[in-house]
């Protein structure tokens, strides 16, 4: 008995919505552990020590988006034909181990170099650990979610933000109130222990999820680890130069005109916004296999149809995102933070990073598309594209002196890159989907 394809297409998107809900459900509790531990790091920290705080976790934050390398999206393409390989998975896991150590180790080395501050090294120190594990976590991710069991995952990342919300409580509760507005060691240290602490219970589960379901096999081999680097590059690099123009020049120029406090302030609303970010980021690895085993085999209409379907749900997202975020940012901002970071000054660049988050909605449509069609080297042509029309707004920025003109240019760079992207990849995937 032969499956038709509308009874394939139907069991698929059952797969794609079971595995995306579960994320949104695992998301929607983590959200609710990070807002709790948010409020409890913003009410420990003063706006400068927050800053300061922000400042660890952006510059980490840089060298972890320079050492991805694109092997989450790789491993989940790769197993989409081969979910039982447990080859791909170690080559995978080993080779991220090793860029991670290297990535990290090149972000402390370069603090002590510069002469950094010892708390400022020990916070960096601790949040690469952190980030490390995050790493090998991705890989075991990448695995579940080929295989349609991100609900494992899920269990696993829930594990580790309770144990970092646990640890976090005790050290704000044992450090008492004389520490609360420092901006040295003491509370970068304590507190990035505590992320350090929950990453590595979710690497560990993880890694245990994934040797129940596929045999692991330890042995290293260069070669596969190898072409499985080359082949993760084009993805890496259209992360990091994505990275630059959304997320580290924005945030670096915003660092470099605003205050401490400001800057913890604008850091809060980038926070939240990048949160609104993952609604299509979930969704779209969700549906990567599907796509990628229609576009494979030469089921364009199937494609075409679930491409469709995405793009209507995130386009409703993306407009839900605007209008209630901006709607209730501020009340949100003061609940889960501290009424201090409602600057008055600042009130528009929640609106316009929420609209950057919107965006970001179809971007991801369009490169996890092109991903799946493995188009990412046109994709990448047109990065560079992107951080030109980016540039041209960052450029402008210097040219004015008010912050409230230099923070809307920076923001409208990152939107104006983010959009060119959008745009192009709409015009490219109906070329990839155009009958031959």
């Amino acid at each position: 008995m032969t499956t038709t394809p509308n009874f394939a297409l139907n069991v698929l998107g059952k797969k794609i919505a079971f595995s995306t809900i579960v994320q949104y459900a695992g998301k929607l509790l983590q959200l609710v552990i990070s807002a709790v531990s948010l409020k409890i790091i913003s009410n420990f920290l003063s706006q400068d020590g927050y800053g300061i705080y922000a400042s660890i976790m952006e510059y980490a934050l840089f060298f972890s988006t320079a050492a991805n390398l694109g092997l989450f999206g790789n491993v989940v393409r790769l197993m989409a034909d081969k979910p039982k390989d447990g080859k791909i998975f170690v080559d995978a896991f080993i080779l991220r181990g090793l860029t991670g150590i290297l990535f990290f180790a090149l972000a402390i080395g370069i603090c002590v170099v510069n002469g950094s501050s010892s708390g400022f090294i020990i916070g960096t120190a601790l949040f690469c650990g952190g980030l490390f594990f995050d790493f090998l976590s991705t890989v075991c991710d990448g695995m579940l979610q080929a295989n349609y069991m991100m609900g494992r995952a899920m269990i696993a990342l829930l594990a580790g933000r309770i144990l970092n919300l646990a640890v976090l409580f005790w050290i704000v509760k044992t450090a008492g109130t004389a520490s609360a507005t420092t901006s040295g060691a003491f509370p970068d240290f304590l507190i990035l222990a505590a992320t350090l602490s929950g990453s590595l219970l979710s690497c560990l589960l993880s890694l245990l999820f994934v040797s129940k379901k596929i045999v692991l096999d330890w042995n290293i081999r260069w070669a596969p680890m190898w072409k499985i680097f080359k082949m993760s590059l084009p993805y890496g690099a259209i992360f990091i130069l994505n990275n630059l123009y959304f997320r580290f020049i924005p945030d670096y120029l915003a660092h470099n005109s605003l205050s401490d406090a400001y800057f913890g302030s604008f850091n809060i609303a980038f926070r939240m916004s990048e949160v609104a970010s993952l609604v299509s980021t979930f969704l779209m690895f969700s549906a990567l296999p599907g796509l990628t085993e229609y576009i494979d085999t030469g089921h364009m209409d199937k494609a075409k149809k679930l491409f469709g379907s995405l793009q209507k749900l995130l386009l409703a997202a993306g407009l839900a995102v605007v209008v209630f975020g901006s709607l209730l940012g501020p009340f949100a901002i003061a609940l889960l933070t501290h009424a201090k970071y409602n600057v008055p000054e600042m009130w528009f660049v929640l609106p316009m990073m929420l609209l950057l988050a919107a965006i970001s909605y179809g971007y991801d449509l369009v490169f996890l598309t092109l991903f799946a069609a493995k188009e990412e080297m046109w994709f990448l042509k047109f990065e560079f594209l992107a951080l030109f029309v980016a540039g041209i707004f960052f450029g402008a920025s210097y040219l004015f002196g008010d912050m409230t003109t230099k923070m809307a240019l920076i923001l409208l760079g990152a939107i104006g890159g983010e959009l060119t992207m959008m745009v192009c990849g709409m015009v490219k995937i109906r070329k990839v989907f155009r009958p031959v």
